[in-house]
């Protein structure tokens, strides 16, 4: 929209002047040099990698983090803590799963943050289902079920529902 045709459709605006944006990232691009685009992505794809191999690390770390959680918790006198703690853990489970190759393990996590939101303890059958949640996620890395996996994407989630409704409705 140019300043004339502005004013035209604003007329309260005729007596403003049009202050130009500045251009800063203009000066932050090199002008030549840097890589082509095919190297940058290169580069980004080499980068991606190295962040793939250190996610198996990461994931085996939060796992163990989130079994630890949940055989510290024994089987009565879990604490509202106790519960946060397993849900932030399995929080970032969910949150990394997908962008490293492992949906089902996202989706897994995703439930199991859906069970813990909101509670202030677990009983011994919501602990199960905590349980059936971790070694879910641990058989789904140590199968390294990567990708869309087909129906299975669609029956996991539709399988730890029907789990969490019946120990909920049971309560």
């Amino acid at each position: 929209m140019t300043a004339a045709s502005a004013t035209e459709r604003f007329p309260e605006m005729a007596d403003y002047n049009m202050i130009p944006a500045p251009r800063r990232l203009q000066g932050k691009v090199p002008k030549s040099g840097g890589p082509t685009p095919e190297q940058a992505i290169r580069q980004a794809l080499d980068l991606a990698e190295d962040l793939m191999d250190e996610y198996q690390g990461w994931a085996v770390d939060d796992l163990d983090k989130l079994w630890r959680a949940f055989r510290d918790c024994g089987d009565i006198g879990v604490t509202k803590d106790d519960v946060n703690r397993m849900y932030r853990i399995s929080h970032g489970i969910r949150g990394h799963g997908g962008s490293f190759g492992f949906p089902l393990i996202s989706s897994a996590g995703d439930s199991l943050c859906k069970f813990l939101d909101g509670r202030n303890t677990l009983g011994k059958g919501e602990l199960e289902v905590v349980s059936l949640h971790i070694l879910v996620m641990k058989a789904i890395f140590r199968q390294d079920l990567k990708g869309p996996c087909g129906t299975l994407a669609d029956d996991l989630p539709e399988l730890l529902l029907a789990l969490r409704n019946k120990i909920d409705l049971a309560g």
